[in-house]
């Protein structure tokens, strides 16, 4: 229910524009529900086909939380296209390795194997919220309070859903109740935090991007920086003990 008002909530705002990606999420996980109840209402919970559909609608939700997190990412480091482009290319190749290594270590079940998915783009999800805010904080970047408390969310869910698979898979059966009621509790908080974060229309802060100074700046600036790296150059090459080369 939490769910499907929220995402009511993104269409009657029109911010599926915004966050297509995270609307995208958030039918999935719509849509994942509905064909859970669905199987397990007409195949029961001892069939393997319930069992294996239900798991991987599970890793199609998962990989689209890892896409809607880079979107999140996106909407704050996007105006700066050097930054994003060197960090959307590190997240991408992360986010194949991670990929890579959960298929290929998750040989003991298919069932483990999607929750050594998880655990594994949870961990990407949560170290990409980590250093958004870190980078945000250290350079003071506005963030909006739609896309922070989108990342508060994302990155809570994964920390928690991390915490819940390692112990899942170390006490499979006696700790099945107990993962369900983990896994529903912190998805309801992470609810209420995106619904408290979208509820109210945003009004549009033009957030100005980094300024260039004039031509005649660099032009005074560049024979400073050029000496000095020029006298770097040389303490580093006394350092090391080597000749600098000369044109």
């Amino acid at each position: 229910m939490l769910a499907l008002i929220l995402l009511c909530r993104m269409l009657a705002l029109r911010l599926y524009r915004v966050y297509p990606l995270f609307a995208a999420y958030l039918t999935c996980n719509l849509i994942q529900a509905a064909v859970a109840v669905c199987l397990y209402q007409w195949l029961g919970f001892s069939s393997k086909l319930a069992f294996r559909i239900g798991w991987s609608t599970q890793a199609v939700v998962v990989v689209i939380r890892a896409l809607a997190a880079a979107e999140v990412c996106r909407h704050v480091l996007g105006k700066f296209k050097g930054v994003w482009a060197m960090s959307s290319r590190l997240m991408l190749t992360c986010g194949i390795l991670v990929l890579c290594c959960a298929l290929y270590f998750g040989r003991d079940g298919y069932q483990f194997m999607v929750t050594k998915l998880e655990i594994g783009l949870e961990s990407f999800i949560a170290t990409c919220v980590v250093g958004l805010f870190c980078f945000a904080r250290y350079y003071d970047v506005q963030v909006s309070r739609p896309a922070g408390l989108l990342g508060l969310g994302l990155g809570l869910n994964s920390c928690v859903k991390i915490l819940n698979d390692l112990v899942f898979q170390k006490f499979v059966k006696s700790y099945l109740a107990e993962w369900n009621y983990v896994a529903s509790s912190a998805f309801i908080v992470v609810l209420g935090i995106w619904i408290w974060g979208l509820w109210k229309q945003q009004v549009a802060v033009p957030v100005s991007g980094p300024g260039l100074s004039t031509s005649s700046v660099y032009q005074s600036l560049m024979p400073q920086v050029n000496r000095r790296l020029l006298e770097l150059n040389e303490q580093l090459g006394q350092l090391w003990k080597t000749e600098p080369r000369r044109p």
